[in-house]
């Protein structure tokens, strides 16, 4: 892999080119110019050279940036390139950048310029944004900030640059990127990214090297705005290793388990605890979008525009002319429309079978009943509770038969819940909660006078138990 060089050919007062520049072109294997017929050219060619123009490598003279460097990338792999720019090397904006972040041994500049305004210029630093300007022997004395562009100057050897790494730990992680602005023996710098691990076990540097460190984190710009810019930074070819290897697959885990803590968080009533759980749903959200996005799938424009169509579709008492006056009014209409939308299918089909049990049932007993399928009243689903209670009493414990009776007999239940209003998942998720707190409080009662569970007997399980709903009662109304 051959050399990349961004050079500069504005004549000095007399007309003439930086002579460290035109040597620096003459030892590039491949020159390239963005027109055959500019004054780049025109002046190479008086210098004997025979530049490549872009039209000659299949770029338009206009070429995106990211093109140019995709060129270059492709003509190193036969010898060393040089790009010429009609007058200083830096007025393509994010050239020099994005060649460094490609090119395994980074990028020579020239002319002869200071590291300082190299590095400014090179990597696109925004001059508004904080600069700090820090000399290499004032180094361990700075008041370091994690959130501004540091440059450190007067980097002189590579026992200073190893100095300078073990200082900047100290602020920045191991992996935090470094940019090494070196001067060339011949003329201009040599820029060369690395993190500040790798410089710490830097061989040797030039006298009068510089380092650039980007800011350690990305300052908030506040909203969604800011979730989606920050969740995309996680996943750029800079970001966290952990959220650029994510896919929608290994994600959903997380997003039935950040659900769940978000219920559970619902279910103490604590707001501060429900709006951290919510974030931590809308993150998934959010980092899903992204993966889309990277993808060029989708977007999180087109997740909030879906969404917002499906909202005022199934609304259409609100925002159309249908009449719902109640919230059963509200619910047929919602079952309805869901219906026109996937008409191919059917009423129960589109149940996503990796539901828990319980919240499946519940749907599909929902919409059985929408679409017609229902008893008169809560009395009939009684009588049918009782019915599969005698159907399962009749199998053989441990059967088959009474597997599937014993599911008969739990769906019939969360029939019951339907038609009294209750949520069935909500209401043993609440039991089970209750049993513990419970049982709890029985191994309790059990250690204070000396037992364990194990040597009691069916009596003084029943007064234990009685003990812990008594405990239970007092705490509640105490």
């Amino acid at each position: 892999m051959g050399s990349i060089a961004i050079i500069g050919l504005e004549p000095d007062a007399e007309g003439m080119p930086d002579i460290r520049a035109v040597a620096r072109l003459r030892q590039a294997r491949t020159v390239v110019v963005p027109s055959a017929t500019g004054a780049s050219a025109e002046m190479l060619s008086s210098l004997g050279m025979t530049p490549v123009s872009f039209a000659d490598i299949g770029l338009a003279q206009s070429a995106s940036t990211a093109d140019v460097v995709e060129a270059l990338l492709r003509l190193a792999r036969d010898g060393d390139v040089a790009l010429v720019a009609g007058g200083y090397p830096l007025v393509r904006g994010g050239l020099i950048s994005a060649v460094l972040s490609r090119a395994k041994d980074g990028v020579d500049v020239f002319p002869v310029v200071s590291p300082l305004q190299v590095l400014v210029l090179a990597l696109d630093i925004d001059m508004t944004a904080d600069l700090e300007l820090v000399d290499a022997e004032a180094l361990g004395s700075a008041d370091l900030q994690r959130d501004t562009h540091l440059i450190v100057t007067g980097v002189e050897n590579a026992i200073q640059a190893h100095a300078a790494a073990d200082l900047l730990r100290r602020f920045y992680a191991e992996d935090h990127s470094v940019v090494v602005a070196s001067v060339l023996a011949s003329g201009g710098y040599e820029l060369t990214g690395m993190t500040l691990g790798e410089l710490a076990t830097l061989a040797a540097v030039p006298r009068r090297s510089a380092l650039y460190l980007p800011p350690s984190r990305i300052e908030p710009p506040g909203g969604f705005a800011g979730l989606v810019r920050t969740i995309a930074a996680l996943r750029a070819p800079d970001g966290c290793p952990w959220d650029q290897e994510q896919t929608h697959a290994s994600l959903s885990p997380h997003m039935v388990e950040e659900a769940y803590e978000a219920v559970a968080a619902i279910e103490t009533g604590d707001p501060a605890q429900i709006a951290d759980e919510l974030g931590d749903v809308l993150l998934q959200v959010v980092l899903h979008a992204q993966i889309g996005a990277d993808e060029g799938t989708f977007t999180i424009d087109d997740v909030i525009a879906g969404i917002t169509a499906k909202i005022r579709r199934r609304h259409p008492h609100v925002f159309g002319t249908a009449v719902a006056e109640t919230a059963a009014d509200v619910t047929r209409t919602w079952d309805a429309v869901k219906r026109e939308e996937k008409p191919s299918g059917g009423v129960v089909a589109d149940v996503p079978t990796a539901f828990p049990a319980l919240v499946r049932a519940q749907k599909i007993s929902r919409r059985a009943a929408a679409a017609g399928f229902e008893w008169e009243d809560l009395g009939g689903v009684w009588d049918k509770v009782h019915e599969e209670i005698d159907e399962l009493k009749a199998t053989e414990p441990g059967s088959p038969d009474a597997e599937e009776e014993l599911g008969d007999l739990l769906f019939t239940v969360v029939n019951v819940a339907r038609h009294m209003g209750i949520d069935s998942e909500t209401a043993l998720r609440r039991t089970c909660d209750k049993f513990s707190r419970r049982f709890a409080t029985m191994e309790h009662h059990a250690a204070e006078g000396g037992r364990e569970l194990g040597e009691l007997t069916p009596g003084e399980w029943d007064e234990l138990w009685g003990r812990a709903k008594q405990t239970e009662r007092a705490d509640r109304d105490g």
